[in-house]
């Protein structure tokens, strides 16, 4: 009898372990859209995307919209303040800033600099600045867009940024190797582990990724090196973002949003 306990005690937290292999998601809402490079939705619902090389906002059937044809790709958007979008022209040397009605407030060409920069990576920081990395220097630097000046703040890198991605305080990014950094404000640098191989990549915390790999999404660990897959049902899309437990998937025909408690 108890031989029989112990078995079906086994079985049941087996059943257990394997239900929980994966991270559940709770759709919140679906909504239909025409094939573009979704950038993110803000923490007021606004949902961004470029199309045609234009940049759009929407939210319940209002759209606003940005072109401008001299300066060829937009390449990043930092839509982390909706107030100061930040949209870089990586070919053309410039960040153009956006007010929240998508108005141009202030245009910067860094080849036209008394000290001019060859930008690699742009977005926004505190303190009225930009994060900026300038492949003269091979150095990460902050821009005062009141001052018009650029002071670096770590020593040159020592290999080319692959991926990379900001907030107010830190500046994050994956080099060629997949090694994974962040610096603050102040220049401080930390080595926060090794990315697995992917085709895309959100840094959710110093210590957490989102990683797409072969149309599927996983959860990492870069302190466990640990991979959970993340229970999304599309079998195949374009892009995904994640914000304050909120995970939209943008597919080729629709943007699904869904609600998402990852680990801790």
């Amino acid at each position: 009898m108890k031989k029989l306990v112990v078995l079906l005690l086994v079985s049941y937290f087996g059943l257990a372990s394997a239900q929980d292999l994966e991270i559940p998601v709770k759709l919140l809402s679906n909504s239909k859209n025409a094939p573009q490079r979704y950038l993110g939705t803000d923490n007021f619902g606004w949902t961004y995307t470029i199309a045609d090389n234009e940049f759009k906002k929407e939210k319940d059937g209002l759209k606003l919209k940005y072109r401008t044809l001299s300066l060829g790709e937009i390449y990043k958007v930092d839509i982390q303040n909706p107030l100061q979008l930040v949209l870089f022209y990586r070919k053309f040397n410039t960040v153009v800033l956006l007010d929240n009605q998508l108005n141009e407030t202030k245009r910067i060409n860094f080849s036209n600099l008394p000290e001019s920069l060859v930008i690699e990576a742009a977005g926004l920081a505190s303190q009225n600045r930009l994060w900026l990395y300038d492949i003269n220097t091979q150095q990460l630097g902050l821009f005062d867009l009141g001052q018009y000046s650029f002071k670096t703040i770590t020593p040159p890198f020592t290999d080319n940024i692959k991926y990379y991605q900001n907030d107010y305080n830190y500046f994050y990014w994956i080099d060629a190797a997949n090694k994974c950094f962040a610096v603050n404000l102040f220049g401080n640098v930390s080595a926060l582990g090794i990315a697995p191989a992917y085709d895309q990549v959100q840094i959710v915390s110093s210590k957490e990724l989102i990683i797409k790999k072969d149309n599927a999404l996983y959860f990492y660990n870069l302190e466990k090196q640990t991979q959970t897959p993340i229970a999304i049902v599309e079998k195949s899309f374009q892009s995904f973002h994640y914000t304050a437990q909120i995970l939209s998937i943008f597919t080729d025909s629709e943007i699904n949003t869904y609600k998402i408690t990852l680990p801790k």
